[in-house]
Order: structure tokens, then sequence, then C-alpha cells
């Protein structure tokens, strides 16, 4: 299955020893919620957890469906605009995965407070990239505004790095 977005093809290498790092952290969950997925599904193959899938990329949505079909990956696959759609309205989860979505809330902190308070689940893991589109080092890889938002909410977090992207693994 060819692959399109550079964010997870930049993922690939380190995908599997992501996810035993986070799960390692968290636990093995029964129930995950990928909010703003993109094609990051396409890398996962564990067996016996439930995966919800949503983005606004309906044609990483139908890779998506296909691929779950493929693998006999129990799940769902819908459309989903965390900007503008009610995060209440999901279901209750083991984690919600965000790899590169928190970035568009640069410049409204307050809906990223609203969105993380929101989700139902004791764990989010949020990614962010360390490099920019060009593949230069960002000048500050950390997204302190982010952090300020996890202290301000008294969420505990570990940090996962990679030479590309950074994943804070947040407890609620």
């Amino acid at each position: 299955m060819k692959l399109e977005k550079k964010s997870v093809q930049e993922r690939k290498e380190f995908s599997k020893e992501l996810y035993e790092k986070i799960f390692g952290i968290i636990g093995k969950p029964k129930k995950i919620l990928d909010l703003g997925c993109g094609e990051n599904p396409l890398y996962f193959s564990y067996k016996n957890i439930y995966y919800i899938a949503c983005d606004v990329d309906n044609e990483a949505l139908k890779r998506v469906k296909k691929y779950f079909k493929k693998k006999r990956i129990k799940g769902e696959v819908f459309y989903f605009d965390v900007k503008q759609d009610d995060i209440n309205g999901l279901d209750k989860v083991d984690v919600v995965f965000s790899f590169k979505v928190f970035d568009i809330f640069n410049r409204n902190k307050k809906k990223a407070l609203e969105v993380l308070k929101d989700i139902k689940s004791k764990y989010i893991v949020v990614s962010f990239a360390t490099k920019t589109a060009r593949g230069k080092r960002m000048n500050n890889p950390k997204r302190k505004w982010f952090e300020d938002l996890l202290l301000k909410l008294s969420y505990d977090y570990d940090i996962i790095r990679y030479y590309n992207e950074v994943f804070y693994v947040v407890r609620k």
C-alpha cells in the first residue's frame, strides 16, 4: 500500500518501537481513538485493540478503511474536524492519539485547552514535528505553550523523542 503523507513515512522506521514505548507507559489499551489520524493507522498492526480513526482527509480515511479490512483490525473510520466538531460526542477510550495535530491550536490556546479537558480518556498521546517541512531542525522543537496547558490542567506527562518528532504521553 503506497503511502502519500510525508509525516507518516517519516514515522515508519520507528513506529513499532514507538507503540511499544507508549504501551510500556500506559499499558496495552483495549480501545484507541486516533484524532486527526491521517494515515497513521496504516502502521498499526496490534490485534485485539478496537481502533477508532477520524480525520478531515477523506482520501486518507478511504485508505485506512481499506487497510483495516485487509488486516482485520476491528474499529471504525469516520470524518471528524477537531477544530469544529464537538469532541464530547466521541466515545470514551483508553488512549487518544493526536499526532502532529495540536499545532493547529497554536494561536487558539483556549480551544486546545477545551479539547484536552473534553477528551474522554485517561491518556492522550500528542506529537509535534521537530523539523521544518524542509528538513531543518526547529529552533524550539518543544512546545512550551502545550506544556504550559498541561501544567495549568495539572496533567502529568512523559516525553518520547525521535530525531523528527516529539511525543507527549499525557496522563489526565
